[in-house]
């Protein structure tokens, strides 16, 4: 097995390089990566951002949205939460039994922790637990390369010692506001690990990181591997042209309705549009409020911008308008919160 070094913290880059690894590490043998992100939230490809996450908290508080490739729910990563990534190769038909076998690919996380004195268990497909509170989501995605050959990446998350405050206020977006046939994901009792460590066993997230990559390397026999400057500069590119892109992390050929309503000292304000590939479209304005011009002048302004907080916020600032004339007391910034 190899064990690939990744000093990484940026979670565009972190993802880029689980493609890049799919694509171009193709010597027969498995590969194990560990890897931590600034905060962030980490969606599954087939899932909405709007329905999942509270965006305005995370943008007030510097939390990156990322989607991944594989599917599953949505999870929250910050520099308490340590990834890892497993790669190995199989057969086209699959019939070597890695594809949807979660215990084989967690065996390594799960010993790990029994060795530290952590009773971890995996239970039901895709979860680890620790006293029937999850610490580990887990998802897989089967990919052929350019050369032909399908490898499956595996990876999960460890909830060492996260910020469970933040985790639970940015995965908490208003199920009313937003209709979607995405897929959901599934809130579970959640427990950071470092709460069961025994006594003695004591350690930080930067601890537990280089004890579990030492314990990978010796249980398994790893020749390590540390990124190469044009591997870096592979996986950069990568990252900026496809991942850290709005296009990727809001589109997915998703459509959905969005309906959002807030009380002001002026007035009630509601505004509802329909998305198709995250673009506006349909958008409307209520409420009790009062105003001197065309409220619809106003809506056609949001017709065809991107569902993205900067862009509203580009063309409210832009527009050669005052919003007050559509809906007096209000400005750029209470409607912007609105569309979010």
């Amino acid at each position: 097995m190899i064990y690939i070094k990744n000093n990484s913290n940026n979670p565009y880059f972190n993802t880029a390089s689980e493609e890049y690894i799919l694509e171009n590490f193709d010597d027969g043998r498995n590969a194990f990566m560990l890897w931590r992100n600034e905060p962030c939230v980490y969606l599954g490809k087939n899932q909405n951002a709007y329905a999942e996450i509270n965006l305005e908290y995370a943008a007030k508080n510097n939390i990156k949205v990322v989607r991944r490739l594989s599917g599953g729910g949505c999870v929250y990563h910050d520099m308490g939460n340590i990834n890892f990534s497993y790669f190995s190769p199989v057969s086209d038909e699959g019939d070597d039994g890695k594809i949807l076998n979660f215990g084989h690919f967690t065996k390594p996380v799960i010993h790990a922790l029994q060795n530290l004195g952590v009773k971890a268990e995996l239970i039901g497909r895709n979860d680890l637990l620790i006293e029937g509170m999850k610490f580990s989501g887990n998802a897989q995605y089967v990919h052929k390369n350019k050369a032909g050959i399908k490898k499956i990446l595996h990876h999960g998350t460890i909830l060492f010692d996260a910020d469970m405050s933040k985790l639970s206020e940015v995965l908490n977006a208003d199920e009313e506001k937003i209709k979607s046939k995405s897929v959901k994901s599934v809130r579970s009792r959640v427990t950071n690990v470092i709460n069961h460590l025994p006594g003695d066993k004591k350690m930080t997230a930067d601890e537990f990181y280089k004890y579990l990559e030492d314990y990978v390397i010796s249980e398994n026999g790893c020749d390590v591997y540390d990124f190469t400057e044009e591997d870096i500069k592979s996986i950069n590119f990568l990252a900026d042209n496809y991942y850290n892109t709005n296009k990727f992390i809001y589109g997915a050929n998703l459509k959905y309705s969005f309906k959002k309503k807030k009380y002001f000292e002026f007035g009630t304000v509601e505004v509802c549009f329909n998305a198709q590939d995250s673009m506006i479209g349909d958008a409307k304005i209520y409420g009790d409020f009062f105003g001197e011009a065309d409220i619809q002048l106003l809506e056609e302004h949001f017709n065809g911008l991107p569902h993205d907080r900067a862009a509203i916020k580009e063309k409210l600032e832009n527009a050669d308008m005052e919003i007050g004339k559509f809906i007096k007391g209000c400005d750029a910034e209470k409607l912007l919160s609105l569309f979010v």
